[in-house]
């Protein structure tokens, strides 16, 4: 089945949405979960290493790679012939409530967290910053499902299990019931008083959520309706069918608020916070930050752990290395140039190495306009770049090389083997250049964003490459504002050098910017092929099938040579060793994680 087009209107708005606000008001470049110079929330996938008490070997640098081993190994991916898009049959894959965890002995503490801004005001569903959402007084609230974490979860992963359902079916590709769990009530403080949450709360908030124009609306934007048929039962029709659906209830912006809280006041921002997660506000001073007390009435037995959570405002970087060092704050993303100095001062600090595919730098090719609408010209451009070079001369280690794409599984991902053919190989450049016509220009200007100088160096090198093969090239910085609604929106470039925007889904990325008809399309490739695959893949609920055709699309897309992303990001975390049970999955603003951590001593 061939999608209508009025599917590539509504499919994920979102991430564009959310990189404009983050962009033009520069609210958010530094929040954590997020690469040191992004733009916008984490909202992708991460890979964590080790567990809390493991320690990092004593080199210089971290680098690309997580220290758990290399990515797993799959058979190549070749373009085949057009598939029929036509939806599989359902598969449910969705995790039930976990089983209980054994509680370790002793439990408890206090943990102090930093978050780099305090959240704008406490709407969940009317603001995307993570200040709010992730670290700060959205961790309070449930949703009806989320990613899956803990040390026997493999990273970058995009699998959701039940938080407020108990299981789930689908009637048909387009309709999923839920069934609720009936044990779960809301905290114990007004409005709501500790009374129980059915799926009318549910339906409630979805349909908030999705009030066009607000800006988490995006997430359910193929959601055609919600309606509770029972007590803890939720009925929920799309407008097509969308395998990554269920990675939008789950992700951290999609929460479930009370009517009776919102009716107070006529919306959230000034509170109440009252949740039914395994946090409860005890204080919020927007400036300050925020503490956090375990939620006695929490419906996982024996969770959270922890018995208080404080989350610090520090805005300066210097302060927050500063806090972590003479333990005021128990964990910290560290700067790559940093870690070697951290290293020095704390010899035995464990290091979580957190990849992003779906987040850091991006380089993309206008395939209007010369000299990048000859494919000649773009596949030279490609093989003249080295990403493997700029990943440790400019990101100090602290990057990957990919396509920009955030997988469902760490295997989605194309290992370094499949993706050397398109680049790094100056002479097979020159041999491209040199068969391109006499007469179409051959000058190549870069637009780079001002995000910084890793940026900049990033652009710079790239200039170098492309200079080395034949092109003559110049380079345009602009501000953020205008790399924003010129370049990521308007397509004013003929290559640029800057962010991706933030991707939550695979569809979020394939469907708006690598389709044909996506919506910011920019590069204005036009491939039927590539276009098939991505139909077909944004319609199967078969895991091995999609992985196969996610694969298959990303190695179509660098042999077109439209855009990839030399530098996706991987963020450090250390943390002191009284921190255990300390394995995060950052994907998608979550934040469940927090419920297993616990302190030692």
């Amino acid at each position: 089945m061939r999608l209508p087009s009025s599917y590539f209107r509504r499919q994920r708005a979102w991430p564009f949405v959310l990189a404009l606000i983050c962009v033009i008001a520069v609210a958010c470049s530094d929040d954590p979960g997020s690469p040191p110079t992004a733009v916008a929330p984490k909202s992708v996938p991460a890979t964590a290493t080790p567990a809390a008490t493991a320690t990092v070997a004593a080199t210089p640098l971290p680098t690309a790679q997580s220290d758990a081993g290399a990515a797993p190994t799959a058979a190549a991916a070749t373009p085949s012939p057009t598939p029929a898009a036509t939806p599989t049959a359902p598969q449910p894959t969705v995790a039930p409530s976990p089983s209980p965890r054994p509680i370790p002995e002793p439990s408890g503490g206090v943990l102090n967290l930093a978050a780099r801004h305090a959240a704008p005001h406490l709407d969940v569903h009317q603001e995307v910053s993570p200040a709010l959402s992730t670290w700060g007084p959205g961790i309070v609230y449930s949703r009806l499902l989320r990613l899956q974490s803990g040390p026997d979860v493999e990273l970058p992963t995009l699998a959701v299990e039940c938080e407020l359902c108990e299981s789930w079916h689908m009637e048909d590709p387009t309709t999923l019931v839920f069934t609720m769990r009936r044990d779960v009530r809301w905290q114990d403080a007004e409005p709501v008083d500790g009374r129980p949450l059915t799926a009318d709360d549910l339906a409630f908030s979805y349909d908030r959520q999705r009030q066009p124009g607000w800006p988490n609306a995006g997430l359910l934007a193929m959601v055609d309706g919600v309606e509770a048929t029972g007590v803890d039962t939720l009925r929920l029709s799309l407008l097509a069918p969308d395998a990554d659906i269920l990675v939008a209830l789950a992700d951290g912006h999609s929460k479930i608020v009370s009517r009776e809280a919102v009716e107070l006041g006529g919306d959230l921002k000034a509170g109440p916070a009252v949740g039914s997660g395994p946090w409860s506000l005890a204080k919020s001073g927007l400036a300050e930050g925020y503490v956090f007390e375990r939620n006695q009435m929490y419906f996982e037995e024996g969770l959270p752990l922890l018995d208080s959570i404080r989350i610090h405002v520090l805005e300066d970087e210097a302060t927050r290395s500063a806090a972590f060092g003479v333990g005021r704050i128990d964990l910290h993303q560290v700067e790559p140039a940093e870690w070697p100095a951290m290293r020095e001062r704390l010899p035995n600090a464990p290091l979580l190495r957190s990849m992003d595919a779906g987040a850091g730098l991006e380089v993309a090719l206008n395939t209007r306009a010369a000299p990048f609408d000859d494919p000649s010209a773009r596949a030279a451009a490609f093989l003249a770049m080295d990403p493997w070079r700029a990943v440790e001369e400019v990101w100090l280690g602290a990057a990957f090389v990919g396509l920009g794409m955030p997988p469902a599984r760490a295997d989605w991902l194309l290992e370094d083997a499949m993706l050397r053919p398109y680049f790094a190989d100056p002479e097979a450049a020159r041999d491209r250049f040199g068969r391109l016509p006499e007469g179409p220009p051959r000058t190549a200007r870069i637009t780079v964003g001002d995000f910084g100088e890793s940026y900049d160096s990033h652009a710079r090198l790239i200039a170098e490459e492309l200079e080395a093969v034949g092109f003559e090239v110049s380079i345009g910085k602009v501000n953020r504002r205008v790399f924003a609604e010129r370049v990521w929106i308007g397509g004013e470039y003929q290559m640029f050098v800057g962010p991706i925007a933030p991707m939550v889904t695979p569809n979020a990325y394939l469907l708006t910017l690598l389709h044909s008809q996506g919506r910011w399309n920019t590069t204005g490739h036009r491939d039927d092929t590539l276009d098939a695959l991505i139909e077909a893949q944004a319609q199967t609920f078969d895991e091995a099938e999609r992985r196969e055709l996610v694969r298959e699309i990303q190695a179509r897309a660098l042999q077109g040579a439209y855009r990839h992303m030399p530098a996706a990001s991987v963020s450090l975390w250390s943390w002191w060793p009284r921190v255990r049970g300390f394995h995060p999955n950052f994907a998608a603003s979550e934040y469940a994680h927090w419920r297993l951590v616990w302190l030692q001593g």
